[in-house]
């Protein structure tokens, strides 16, 4: 199956790339010289982290970039299953120099990096000559929740791959969903397939003050939570009533953000509500009744 001619799912398309690309074990290869340290441990946990950091620190090693990254993944170990700490290898980024730790024998690879927001945590599987829907497992996903209740990234993965075992070839399948930053790769892209899932909130039977505030807590600690979005929930615990009902789906969007809310069925919704801010953060709401009410009597 070409890469080029996949049409996939909702919220992923496929970008062309230049031919020239490096794979990863190019740029692996590549980088390599830079390390300045390695480290083989028998598995990715607290003991081992902290072992390194007195380590480099007393190498004079410790940049203040290293020591943000490492901080960062080692706060990551708690919601961090045994399985996705085994037979994997982490690269850590400082200002000078590139630690890596080895566990066992590698099949998948993080990286911890500085990104726009902070520090962010990158995983990557090589996927061999082709891959497949065997190639994408559970394990990969271990830990996250998805930012849609109602599909999940590795649902939404496997309809990419398909069910033939002949699989995809000369492709690379990046998932961005939340925190969760993940890569297949073959051994020679060619083609970036993306997977970038809305927010989707399974209100269950229909709307509740206690459900708003699950949600609204839940993006408050997981950082989501924008100052125009703060502003919609705030409309909808003082207007809760205007929103309850099955069938409902209600969606929020303000600072280029978007997410739904949506009881009962998802795939009919007897009224749509728009919940949204304008320039000045007010927030603004228009409903819309589904005419399928009113079909053919």
């Amino acid at each position: 199956m070409s890469p080029a001619s996949h049409s996939g799912p909702k919220d992923t398309c496929v970008v062309e790339t230049d031919q020239s690309v490096k794979t990863y074990s190019g740029i692996m290869c590549d980088i390599s010289c830079f390390y300045r340290k390695q480290f083989t441990v028998p598995i990715l946990d607290l003991e081992s982290f902290l072992a390194a950091k007195v380590k480099l620190r007393q190498e004079g090693l410790l940049d203040a970039q290293l020591k943000s990254n490492l901080e960062h993944v080692t706060r990551l170990l708690d919601s961090m299953p045994a399985a996705k700490r085994r037979d994997v290898s982490l690269l850590v980024e400082g200002e000078r120099q590139l630690i890596r730790f080895t566990a066992g024998t590698p099949g998948l690879h993080y990286t911890v990096r500085q990104g726009a927001a902070g520090p962010e945590l990158l995983q990557r599987v090589q996927a061999g000559p082709r891959l497949t829907r065997a190639s994408i497992t559970k394990t990969h996903f271990a830990g996250h929740r998805c930012r849609d209740d109602f599909e999940s990234c590795m649902e939404r993965a496997h309809q990419v791959v398909g069910t033939s075992e002949v699989g995809l070839v000369n492709v690379e399948l990046k998932i961005a969903c939340g925190e969760l930053l993940l890569t297949y790769a073959t051994s020679h892209p060619q083609a970036t397939v993306e997977i970038r899932p809305q927010r989707r909130v399974n209100l269950g039977k229909a709307l509740t003050l206690d459900k708003i505030l699950e949600v609204k807590n839940s993006l408050e600690e997981t950082g989501a939570m924008s100052r125009g979005l703060q502003a919609c929930f705030q409309h909808l615990l003082a207007n809760h009533s205007q929103y309850q009902g099955e069938n409902n789906r209600i969606v929020l969007q303000s600072d280029g953000e978007m997410m739904e809310l949506i009881s009962g069925r998802r795939d009919y919704h007897s009224a749509q509500h728009y919940v949204f801010t304008g320039p000045d953060n007010q927030v603004q709401s228009h409903r819309v009744q589904d005419i399928d009410l009113w079909d053919d009597e």
